[in-house]
């Protein structure tokens, strides 16, 4: 069982969201209140949906980026795993860090998650180009992306063409930036984990949302990205949105984002997945701490 430190209390305090459609108006969204007192305890491995339907859907392989990770992990040159994509990332990388922390794994978190942003809107912030400079400054061994809250809307690149939304154009366009990304992770010889965005309360932003599981289900079957199904996580059923699961509040109330315990049962997925795609990748001494919690 799992419980929250204290100490990230106050980084939580100053976390914020943008899930609305004009980014010039992002407004800031305060998670003191949900996490003020510790959160109710997530079992790793907890799901809404059916364990044996989401087996079936929640993660995709395909062929091209490195499937594992192959150097020597230990605690003088520990794993790097970044963290890039828009305000819920910044969460899942918040609580990533926190959760290898108290697990005692050689794990550096590079949390990039930045607000207000996505793949839409390239004139505002560019993440393709952008995350040219992070692989190669940072050299990630793992990438974990989430896109997709920010991006109901057209297109707009850096070059300053506009794609219509809700158009073939735009689904192309916007598969190709995710593509762009993926090229540079491919090219840095980074493990790629591309989270299928959670559902959201907002049935406009929604539409968009489950478009995009589409989109990035189908790239990670063709570029060997390892795909995870969020809907299929912190879902209902049919991978509608819920804000409980299991009796526990998962989403905050804004309808977008997480509470600390959904941000964990996120990060425990995460952090199931890359252990089981890269057996024996930690050292015996750090699963044996591990073994303690």
């Amino acid at each position: 069982m799992f419980k929250f430190s204290k100490a990230v209390l106050p980084l939580l305090l100053v976390f914020t969201a943008a899930c609305g459609t004009d980014l010039q108006r992002a407004r800031a969204q305060d998670l003191g209140e949900a996490l003020r007192a510790p959160a109710p305890a997530v079992r790793e491995g907890t799901s809404v949906s059916d364990e044996t339907a989401r087996a079936e859907t929640t993660f995709v392989r395909g062929g091209v980026l490195p499937q594992r990770v192959t150097r020597a992990v230990t605690p003088a040159d520990p794993l790097r795993v970044m963290v890039i994509g828009d305000s819920l990332a910044d969460g899942f990388g918040m609580f990533l860090k926190q959760r290898v922390e108290q697990r005692g794994l050689p794990v550096t978190v590079l949390n990039r998650g930045r607000t207000s942003t996505g793949l839409a809107r390239a004139d505002f912030y560019d993440w393709p180009g952008q995350f040219v400079g992070m692989a190669a400054a940072d050299r990630p061994d793992i990438v974990v992306a989430n896109f997709g809250a920010n991006d109901n809307q057209p297109i707009r690149l850096a070059s300053g063409k506009s794609v219509p939304y809700d158009t073939a154009e735009w689904d192309a366009a916007y598969t190709a930036q995710m593509r762009h990304i993926l090229d540079t992770a491919a090219g840095a010889g980074a493990v790629f984990y591309l989270l299928g965005p959670a559902p959201d309360a907002d049935s406009h932003r929604n539409a968009l949302l489950s478009k995009a599981n589409g989109l990035f289900r189908d790239v990670a079957r063709q570029t060997g990205a390892h795909f995870i199904s969020l809907p299929a996580i912190t879902g209902g059923p049919n991978g509608e949105w819920v804000q409980s699961a299991n009796g526990t509040t998962i989403r905050s109330g804004d309808g977008s984002h997480f509470t600390g315990a959904g941000y964990t049962l996120v990060v425990n997925e995460i952090l199931a997945a890359i252990e089981r795609d890269n057996p024996g990748l930690f050292s015996p001494s750090s699963v044996e701490i591990a073994s303690l919690q």
